[in-house]
């Protein structure tokens, strides 16, 4: 997969993200679930932001728009019936999710032909991984195990 190819296919991730997080939100059970699907809306739609940014540069340069792998997006993207979700799964869903991007975002960087989109994936894996923590975090809370979102015990800035 090329730089452009692989943008492309972020774009679609992170829009994807962004709508099953709105989901989520509007379906949350209480007010901080609810408010930890918004914020992680709002992180997904500046990666996409971002992500626009460098696809656009890239696609001026290239002047060819490339086809978005269909196949790897499926793979990239975790399928869930939202009607019953509960809380739980969820969160378990949104960790599966942040987990599958983080690690496509770290591929990418290290495949990136320009150092300006490698910095790019290399940053936005960072804060995939972030969400993963605190999604984690509130499956722990949920479950009564582990750190509860109530003691941070790590922070959600990334270096």
């Amino acid at each position: 997969m090329n730089e452009l190819e692989a943008l492309a296919l972020a774009l679609e991730v992170e829009k994807a993200e962004l709508n099953f997080y709105i989901r989520l939100a509007r379906k949350a059970g209480n007010e901080r679930a609810r408010k930890m699907f918004l914020f992680l809306a709002g992180e997904e739609a500046e990666h996409w932001s971002i992500f626009e940014e460098k696809f656009v540069e890239k696609l001026v340069k290239e002047c060819e728009l490339p086809a978005v792998d269909r196949e790897m997006l499926k793979k990239l993207l975790v399928s869930a019936e939202e009607e019953n979700l509960s809380e739980v799964d969820a969160v378990k869903i949104g960790m599966e999710q942040e987990k599958l991007t983080w690690e496509f975002y770290e591929k990418a960087a290290e495949e990136a032909e320009h150092e300006a989109v490698r910095r790019v994936f290399k940053e936005l894996a960072k804060v995939e991984k972030a969400h993963y923590e605190l999604l984690k975090a509130q499956y722990d809370s949920l479950m009564k195990t582990g750190i509860w979102m109530d003691y941070q015990d790590f922070s959600l800035e990334v270096d």
